[in-house]
């Protein structure tokens, strides 16, 4: 059925066609209600008499309606014309990815770009249940400002129950038969071409398949015949990415290699992790902004907002040779080491083969510790409440702890034996940071000065003082004659800055200070590589912390050996060395947000708008449409009340 232009469907005035789309045609159409140009897919009269198909188009609009997110298609409304269903959505201008392909493969930093992109959008699916089972290059769409957009969930599938979704609210789809083949060959997953069970792993392993080609610009599995491409897809695997394109980041073909496994538990445990180690190693660690981009600081609302933080512990191996001075440390690649949903905060300390790191909300924090490879972590039992960690012995046999709650003053020192979790309180005064020595002696800082005391807390005696400041957070050189610590101007609360003093008092002086020469506002937490050449410290820029590194003996910052390691999407905070180096353990922290309304009835807090992550919402006079702004990516966007 073919619309020639000026024809009506619904209240939409066709312009022109844009051609097929998966099952139906698309044309050009104008919204004269709201003034706007948008698409619309019509089911031609024959295939709408296949419940098959019918079947699969409703399904497209309710699986794409029932998603918002920047990088998924938007469904306005679905109607039916002339006995025909049609789907109504957003205009896209660009092309599809298929097209863009034709010209050749993407350079590394695009095709990480668009990977991390797909990632999220398909994320936001699998966090309702649905699963896309058709992902390819014809499906996903690039806008001319370079925004990706996954296009035809008609052969989506829920994979929740149905119980599940009713309750949420979520659209019912009908399950696959097992034994039945669905998908594009050539872009199946092995438990697609079985006809098996399939999950959101099915599209993790076409987005692999996806970044292989936009690297190579040539498909993993291609050959002759249908038939040998399906074979090989379950019995073969495509030369490596690194042997086609050897100019790349190392840990990329890794990733794509992850995503290509034949076994659905050895590939990405979900889209956003998939997502993260992308994002770890794009040069910007985000997609591009969408056209209106909201810089308003956060404030209240009359819609109340839970802010989280997902704190997460992630290793990063750093291409350190630190035998060949002129060498430039770089980020090789990320990867996640607890997944738990518990909030672990403070510093991170390291023994070689276990990291310890505080668990909990403030004022009930416990002690945890995990694998340095990653796994469950396990709590060390102490009867301390509160305690908060402070630093470790040089020979891994006892933490230094902090008792007290955090930011209400100082605080009390204990020792913490390792693995036994027997304590005894060293010295009797209060501190606001601490650490140790390699001797056993304890540095710690109170007020505006640094100070130094036996083993046991004994004979305190000053060794440097940073007058109108408020000093915190020393650390000591692995050869154990330096000593940093941040300081904070009492006055302004602003600014930290970074100073070295020797353990015998001399050579006190200010390494950064924050604010200045175009220097990150702040910096703290200044840590020693193991052999002393490097100097690690993180600080802030905009809302976010990174780590940086600096050759030790220059002026962080200043030294045009100073290097900035990570850049977003992640807060990463608390950084320090693995005992040879070669790693930097750290807690990264990515901020989510629930939009929730207060129900009087029930006298409790429900989520609204599906609990997006947003706030500063507002209403339109009528009620019937709502602006928000979207967190923390900050993009203003406008919905349906509903």
């Amino acid at each position: 059925m073919a619309l020639a232009a000026g024809a009506r469907v619904g209240p939409y005035e066709i312009q022109s066609p844009l051609g097929a789309g998966g099952m139906g045609e698309v044309y050009r159409a104008r919204d004269p209600q709201l003034g706007r140009d948008v698409a619309i897919k019509i089911l031609p009269t024959s295939l709408s008499r296949d419940p098959d198909r019918l079947r699969r188009f409703e399904q497209e609009a309710r699986a794409a309606a029932a998603l918002n997110h920047s990088n998924i298609l938007a469904v306005h409304q679905m109607g039916i014309h002339d006995g025909a269903p049609y789907l109504v959505f957003e205009l896209l201008e660009g092309s599809t990815l298929r097209e863009q392909l034709l010209r050749g493969p993407h350079p590394v930093r695009k095709a990480i770009d668009y990977g991390i992109q797909t990632a999220h959008g398909l994320a936001a699916a699998h966090e309702k249940g649905i699963v896309h089972r058709d992902l390819k290059p014809e499906n996903l769409f690039v806008t001319k400002d370079g925004r990706i957009k996954i296009l035809d969930f008609g052969l989506a599938k829920l994979t929740q129950t149905r119980a599940r979704a009713a309750e949420a609210g979520t659209p019912t789809m009908t399950s696959t038969e097992p034994g039945l083949v669905m998908g594009t060959v050539g872009y199946m997953s092995p438990e697609q071409v079985r006809g098996d069970a399939t999950d959101h792993r099915t599209d993790l392993f076409a987005l692999g398949l996806i970044l292989y080609e936009m690297l190579t610009g040539k498909r993993a599995f291609h050959k002759p015949t249908s038939a040998e491409t399906m074979s090989a897809i379950l019995n073969e695997d495509p030369p490596a990415v690194s042997q086609i394109v050897p100019a790349m980041p190392p840990a990329l073909p890794r990733v794509v290699q992850r995503c290509l496994e034949k076994n659905p538990e050895q590939r990405f445990h979900s889209a956003s992790d998939l997502a993260f180690a992308l994002e770890a190693l794009s040069d910007t660690g985000s997609a591009p902004k969408s056209a209106f981009t909201v810089t308003t600081k956060l404030r209240a609302s009359a819609v109340w907002i839970a802010f989280a933080s997902i704190v997460i512990a992630v290793a990063i191996g750093l291409g350190m040779w630190f035998t060949r001075p002129p060498a430039i440390p770089v980020v090789e690649s990320v990867t996640q080491l607890t997944n738990d949903g518990e909030l672990k905060t403070g510093l991170l300390e390291t023994d070689g083969s276990r990291i310890y790191v505080n668990e909990g909300l403030s004022g009930s924090l416990r002690i945890a510790q995990v694998s340095v490879s990653g796994g469950d972590t396990a709590p060390l039992t102490t009867q301390l409440v509160n305690p908060q960690i402070a630093g470790l012995a040089k020979d891994g046999s006892a933490l230094l702890v902090l008792v007290g709650t955090p930011f209400a003053g100082p605080q009390s020192m204990w020792l913490v034996s390792l693995p036994a979790g027997t304590t005894r309180r060293v010295g009797d005064v209060d501190v606001t940071a601490a650490n140790l020595l390699h001797d056993g002696r304890v540095v710690y800082t109170l007020g505006s000065a640094v100070y130094i005391a036996e083993k046991d807390g004994s004979r305190p005696r000053k060794l440097a003082e940073v007058l109108q400041s408020h000093t915190d957070t020393p650390q000591v050189s692995p050869d154990g004659k330096r000593i940093f610590f941040s300081a904070v101007d009492n006055l302004s609360g602003e600014h930290p800055s970074v100073y070295e003093v020797a353990t015998d008092g001399t050579g006190l002086r200010e390494l950064l200070q924050g604010g200045k020469e175009n220097l990150p506002a702040e910096a703290c937490c200044a840590r020693w590589s193991p052999d002393g050449k490097y100097v690690l410290f993180q600080a802030r820029s905009q809302a976010n912390w990174d780590l940086w590194v600096v050759r030790a003996g220059g002026d962080i910052g200043r030294s045009p050996a100073s290097m900035r390691l990570t850049n977003g999407p992640l807060s990463y905070t608390s950084g320090t060395f693995s005992r040879d180096g070669k790693q930097i353990f750290s807690l990264g922290t990515k901020p989510r947000g629930q939009l929730v309304r207060y129900d009087a009835k029930a006298g409790q807090f429900l989520p609204y708008l599906g609990g997006i992550s947003a706030y500063d919402t507002t209403f339109s006079r009528d009620g019937k449409w709502v602006s928000y702004v979207s967190y923390p990516e900050r993009s203003l966007w406008r919905s349906r009340a509903d």
